[in-house]
């Protein structure tokens, strides 16, 4: 009880339980001071027996299922019974001071804390009545037979002890009542309290701000007089919400309340039944979802916006690449003529403009394809199915395999994981990035790409690393944007499509993309996919 101390003292206070309130109490039922030093002569007793009363005192709580369960999850059994033992020496003392009144006090506490109902408490000490007394006609040399006068004072004590106990009991059972009327009635949320007929029997001051209607006018009315049709369906009916409610724990949804004014109010609101079976009362509690609804409609409206603005890129994209590509093609295949037909017939300066005319249609034409696969990567992938990475990085091996042996590049692999994705465009995005590794080499070192797969949660962390020139940290960002380079096309040929590419195709299957890397000494590209679940299943995983 020691725990209880400060809240034991504190409750002396608010019961005015003085030092000469309990000499007052005591005078009441007759408790003389020559009553409390003869009663002393009971502890030794008491103390030897105390584990005979309390085993028949467990038998008897053993036998209510609902004192078993509380006492079961408040306390192991053994130190319960000790704690038993000790509370009954203790009543027979004979030092009925200011700490014994505190330590009572605490048991009331306790008693309320754990959910034990104060019924317990007098039904232990007519327990132990009723053993102390069966002890004297039993025992004939127990201090009961020598002194007969004894059952008399520990009646005595017994109603003195038990009244600290029960009033303690019933002051912390009056505080908590009011703890919880100050947070029922300054929730942010109307509460309403119903009856098994539906009728509100409570309702928080929150009513009024939120309806308009004082939390007295609305007493013993209806709900269903509050709740309003919601659009083109009806109101719903309370049966219907309790019948949810006792079938799945609760319900929750939105209700349209009708406020004080007349308006309708859209609330968000969750049902509790005070009991299992529906029809002995209902706990509704509801919040104003005006701002909630707002945010919805306007985030709906921006994705709708974005996501038409998205296929209208992506339309545009293909369109102009691809109704650009004929004209193109007619001035490349021109510009190709006049360099085979005219060269060495013209000046030097002549050939030289026509060069420039033919790598400047030929770029164009490379660019407008890249656009128009950048274009198709969303409207144009596949089904995402469960695929071996493993076997896709094959295919953009076989792919890379020239540049591969030209340039002398190993390749370090570790066993790739089967993740969920496009295969195709998983091909396309190893072959870019190992692609990259092979063009950004170093010239005075032969290149190494390692490729790995790390688990992170329900992800993977797949990396490609190498020993290249490296990128300097304030373009990390930008090599991920289309058709930006940090290269001349003499020094490194290509669209500059590739990393935006792999950046687009990583997000399509919902993962992300970044670098790291060390100027001079090599790169290393990470991207996340996601790990095949229980609802990716394909009969070819690989395909």
């Amino acid at each position: 009880m020691a725990s209880h101390e400060l809240t034991a003292r504190r409750m002396a206070e608010k019961l005015l339980l003085s030092p000469e309130e309990i000499d007052r109490r005591k005078a009441y039922l007759g408790i003389s001071p020559d009553d409390e030093r003869a009663i002393a002569v009971l502890e030794s007793y008491v103390r030897d027996k105390a584990p005979e009363f309390v085993d028949r005192l467990h038998d008897r709580i053993l036998l209510f299922p609902d004192a078993a369960a509380i006492l079961a999850h408040a306390h192991a059994q053994s130190w319960l019974k000790m704690r038993h033992a000790e509370y009954f020496v203790e009543l027979v003392s004979g030092q009925y001071d200011m700490d014994y009144v505190l330590n009572r006090l605490a048991v009331g506490i306790t008693h309320q804390e754990i959910g034990l109902g104060p019924e317990w408490v007098q039904a232990s000490f007519g327990l132990f009545l009723e053993w102390t007394v069966q002890c004297s006609r039993q025992d004939l040399s127990s201090p009961f037979a020598r002194n007969p006068l004894l059952l008399e004072i520990l009646s005595k004590l017994t109603l003195f002890d038990s009244g600290l106990v029960m009033d303690s009991y019933f002051m912390a059972e009056r505080e908590k009542a009011e703890v919880l009327s100050r947070v029922f009635d300054t929730n942010a949320e109307v509460v309403w309290i119903l009856d098994g007929q539906g009728r509100i029997r409570h309702s928080n001051r929150t009513t009024r701000k939120l309806t308009g209607y004082a939390p007295e006018e609305i007493l013993n009315r209806p709900v269903p007089e509050f709740l309003l049709p919601s659009g083109e369906e009806a109101a719903p009916r309370l049966q219907d919400l309790e019948e949810i409610a006792a079938r799945e724990g609760h319900w929750q949804g939105e209700l349209v309340i009708r406020c004080r004014d007349g308006s309708g109010l859209t609330v968000w609101a969750t049902l509790n039944l005070l009991e299992k079976e529906k029809g002995q009362g209902t706990i509704l509690e509801f919040r104003d979802r005006t701002a909630e609804k707002k945010t919805e409609q306007d985030l709906f409206a921006k994705t709708s916006d974005l996501v038409r603005s998205n296929r209208d890129l992506e339309q545009f994209a293909y369109v102009a690449s691809h109704d650009l590509q004929e004209p193109l093609r007619m001035v490349t295949s021109y510009t190709q003529l006049l360099a085979r037909r005219y060269k060495g017939q013209l000046s030097a300066e002549a050939d030289e403009f026509i060069g420039f005319a033919v790598d400047g249609a030929v770029r164009m034409q490379a660019l407008i394809n890249a656009l128009l696969a950048y274009s198709r990567v969303d409207s144009r992938g596949k089904a995402l199915v469960v695929c071996d990475l493993n076997s896709v990085l094959d295919h953009a091996l076989d792919n890379l395999k020239l540049a591969i042996e030209e340039s002398g590049t190993s390749i370090v692999r570790g066993e790739l994981p089967r993740v969920v994705g496009d295969p195709v465009q998983l091909m396309q995005l190893l072959q870019n990035l190992v692609g990259n590794a092979v063009k950004f080499r170093a010239k005075d070192r032969s290149p190494v790409v390692k490729v790995e797969a790390e688990r992170d949660g329900d992800l993977w962390r797949i990396s490609v690393s190498d020993n290249g020139i490296g990128i300097d940290p304030q373009y990390f960002e930008r090599i991920f944007v289309i058709f930006q380079r940090l290269h001349t096309k003499e020094e490194y040929p290509g669209t500059g499509i590739g990393l935006a590419m792999c950046k687009r195709i990583v997000e399509r299957h919902g993962g992300t993309i970044a670098v790291s890397s060390t100027p001079g000494s090599g790169s290393s590209f990470t991207f996340t996919l996601r790990e095949p679940g229980e609802s990716h299943h394909s009969p070819h995983p690989e395909a």
